[in-house]
Formats: structure tokens, C-alpha cells, sequence
């Protein structure tokens, strides 16, 4: 079966490339803080809860939309 990938679904999976490298830098720059600052709250932190929370929506709307297009009833 063929899956359909609409325009809007090829951006969102460019964002969320996007969002995951993000995410990846700040948890790289998260673990070097922590060395040095094993006391401290990361100066980061707001930033990489609002990542994740933008990842979980970008990944949720992008399976709304594939599962939209590609469920097996509207094939039939």
C-alpha cells in the first residue's frame, strides 16, 4: 500500500528534524552544565521543556495527519 505524505506533513517532519536537533543541543549543553554546576538548575531549562512540549506537538500532529490519509478505511 502506498502511503500519501502531503505538503503540509513533508513541513512537519521538517520541523520536527528540526526540533529533535534542538533538543539533542540543549540536552549536550545540559550535561556539560550539570559538570560544572552539579548544584545548579539548569539556565536552560524553560527551554528544553518548551522543545519537548513543541516535539510531542508536532509528533502528535503529524500522526493525526497520516493516520488521516493512510488509514486502512479510507483505502477500502
Amino acid at each position: 500500500m502506498e502511503q500519501t505524505i502531503t505538503p503540509e506533513m513533508h513541513e512537519i517532519r521538517r520541523l520536527i528534524v528540526e526540533t529533535v536537533a534542538k533538543r539533542n543541543a540543549l540536552k549536550v549543553q545540559m550535561e556539560e552544565w550539570y559538570k560544572e554546576h552539579p548544584n545548579a538548575r539548569f539556565e536552560y531549562s524553560n527551554d528544553l521543556i518548551a522543545t519537548d512540549a513543541t516535539l510531542s506537538e508536532l509528533d502528535s500532529h503529524y500522526k493525526r495527519l497520516w493516520d488521516y490519509y493512510n488509514s486502512r478505511s479510507r483505502a477500502s
